[in-house]
């Protein structure tokens, strides 16, 4: 492998390929039980015991705001990867694909039009034929500091979406 190109390990979401550095990869497997734990963000299912050891398992379609699947759909993977402090974190996906060499020439930047606080963690696009794959650092996605931002806006969107609606009292409705 030449030293302009990077290994990345490809996913899905939504019919979307993703791709991520190979060695942000500790594991990937299919996902097993999952304790749901009162209070956490949104996006989180909860937590698994991963061979002893309990770790955080984040749902990568919530993260994102993309729909969930029906009930019917087949059986998600789950990504571990390793956050700053070593500990894994589960990362819910569609599917995995392949482990690919991806060449610089075939990456572009993210265009400023698509950048926000929150995309960050968006490395860039890829090419690979006519398929276009969204590179992202997962290190990123599951940092404290990107969720509470994402969570934040959440509260926002939900609090202007509550105020929005006209409120009627019982006294209009019955009247």
């Amino acid at each position: 492998m030449m030293s302009n190109e990077k290994q990345i390990v490809l996913f899905s979401l939504d019919g979307v390929l993703y791709g991520t550095d190979v060695h942000q990869v500790r594991e990937i497997r299919e996902v097993q039980d999952i304790t749901p734990v009162p209070y956490a963000p949104f996006y989180i299912e909860g937590v698994t015991n991963l061979r002893g050891e309990v770790i955080p398992v984040i749902d990568l379609r919530k993260r994102f705001g993309i729909k969930e699947k029906s009930r019917g759909e087949k059986s998600k993977i789950m990504i571990i990867v390793q956050n700053e402090d070593k500990k894994a974190v589960g990362i819910i996906v569609d599917s995995v694909m392949e482990v690919m060499s991806v060449s610089q020439s075939d990456t572009e930047r993210t265009p400023d039009i698509l950048t926000t606080v929150d995309s960050d963690c968006v490395l860039g696009i890829a090419k690979r034929g006519e398929d276009l794959i969204i590179l992202l650092d997962l290190q990123k996605v599951i940092s404290k500091k990107n969720a509470e931002a994402t969570e934040a806006i959440e509260e926002l969107a939900t609090s202007s979406a509550e105020s929005s609606t006209p409120e009627t009292s019982p006294a209009e409705i019955s009247g």
